[in-house]
């Protein structure tokens, strides 16, 4: 004789179905979060603090970096896909400083119609540049006082006497993608002797960034022992180490 099992009560069975539809329109469980690493970067060529605004955007909102300067290290702390797209953005940046050859040319421009233009000797391209601001800037020919190639490495503060009574001085900032590169405490000073004496004015004081291998137009401003405005003309080109200033 087979034993019969008991019926459940009708409420029973009802409740029991309920559970079991909540189960199937539950959503799958969450897996387990993704394993934290943890890495330490030891730059060689730069400045660890410097690298450090290039990571921190690269990092998840868990994401850490901490930086250790007296070693010149980073250490990152984050999931395993953002510690190496921390890995690799440090690794373009962590190259030996590199050489830059600037041409800086200095125009003045005027208004005297009568005035002789002074550019047959400037490259077609510092030519091109005074014809688009004449136009911009209303004005009758530029002449070009001088022109001068600076070079110098990242990080290194550059000077030289260009047109005879002015000097211009500027720190090469490191570039962080080798595209751009700022001309940091950019000065241009004008230079006066009398009586053996030397005194310089400063009559322009900035920072610029610059694209590479591309002209940079900068307007000085009118100076009122040139006789007119002033426009200065960079020109930035990666070139070998080596510090010195070439005339052009």
């Amino acid at each position: 004789m087979t034993a019969r099992r008991p019926l459940l009560p009708r409420a029973a069975r009802a409740v029991l179905a309920a559970v079991a539809v909540l189960a199937l329109l539950a959503p799958p469980a969450a897996g387990a979060p993704p394993a934290v690493v943890v890495r330490v970067f030891a730059l060689k060529h730069r400045a660890a603090d410097e690298a450090l605004h290039l990571v921190r955007p690269l990092l998840s909102d868990a994401g850490s970096v901490m930086l250790e300067p007296r070693t010149n290290e980073l250490t990152v702390r984050d999931t395993a896909a953002s510690v190496d797209r921390a890995a690799q953005a440090i690794a373009a940046y962590d190259v030996p400083l590199r050489g830059v050859d600037v041409v800086v040319t200095l125009l003045k421009a005027t208004s005297d119609p009568r005035a002789a233009p002074s550019m047959a000797d400037a490259s077609a391209e510092i030519r091109g540049i005074g014809e688009r601001l004449k136009k911009l800037f209303n004005v009758t020919d530029f002449t070009r006082l001088d022109s001068v190639i600076v070079r110098g490495i990242e990080g290194q503060r550059v000077a030289y006497a260009i047109g005879a009574t002015y000097h211009i001085q500027f720190v090469l900032d490191p570039s962080r993608d080798g595209k751009r590169l700022q001309f940091r405490d950019l000065s241009l000073e004008r230079v006066r002797r009398e009586g053996g004496k030397e005194t310089r004015g400063e009559i322009l004081h900035t920072s610029i960034n610059v694209n590479m291998g591309q002209p940079y137009i900068l307007g000085v401003g009118k100076d009122e022992a040139a006789r007119g405005a002033l426009f200065l003309v960079f020109y930035p080109e990666w070139t070998r180490p080596g510090p010195g200033i070439l005339l052009n």
